[in-house]
């Protein structure tokens, strides 16, 4: 069973029983929003997967992501049959959301992820829809040289517009051993992770894992 959680009056959480309902669920929709060969354009889930395997060697994409965010404008071509015929996972995803007032964020994590996976993608949702805390990550960073992140986060596939909110999320908390974990990032981490806490919603109880 899918849940919804309200996590303030424009950012709702998602919470998935599987990883793989979880990614198949979302595929579509964040790739259409981020990846750098899809980004903008109408795709089928064939399609998708016969370049994920082509460029990584296998189609292992739900088992490589569990966690997905996207604002409320990346439905929209789905809700406008853009992608039609949908998969029945994004007809659900669809009508879980419907009637929501607009603008709004959503992210989609495993039932009982853990406190730093989740706060990965909140802050995601916080860059997007609250501007205070844009303009103090933005002044977090100003004068630190990312570029080694930034080389390594569109290697992964990300598209170039949304490069600057994954630099801040993953130095917030990586994922991996990507070149975020460097100790020369950590004066920079310590920043944004204060800025997060002052901003980030309250979770629901019991929501998370222990780890």
């Amino acid at each position: 069973m899918i849940v919804r959680h309200q996590l303030s009056t424009s950012i709702h959480l998602l919470t998935f029983p599987t990883q793989y309902l979880l990614a198949a669920t979302f595929l579509r929709i964040q790739e259409h929003y981020e990846s750098t060969r899809f980004h903008g354009r109408v795709f089928t889930l064939e399609q998708f997967m016969d370049w994920y395997a082509e460029r990584f060697g296998a189609f292992t994409y739900c088992e490589d992501w569990s966690g997905f965010n996207v604002p409320s404008s990346a439905l929209t071509p789905f809700r406008d049959g853009r992608f039609d015929p949908l998969l029945q996972k994004e007809r659900r995803l669809l009508t879980l959301l419907s009637g929501l007032p607009e603008p709004f964020y959503v992210i989609g994590v495993v039932r009982g992820a853990s406190a730093g996976h989740l706060r990965h993608e909140v802050a995601h949702a916080l860059f997007h829809v609250v501007a205070d805390y844009r303009r103090e990550v933005r002044r977090a960073i100003r004068g630190v040289d990312t570029r080694t992140i930034r080389r390594h986060l569109k290697a992964m596939g990300y598209a170039a517009h949304v490069i600057e909110d994954e630099v801040h999320a993953y130095l917030i908390e990586p994922s991996g051993r990507g070149p975020e974990r460097a100790r020369a990032f950590a004066p920079l981490r310590r920043a944004l992770r204060a800025i997060y806490a002052r901003y980030a919603p309250p979770l629901p109880p019991g929501l998370l894992s222990r780890a």
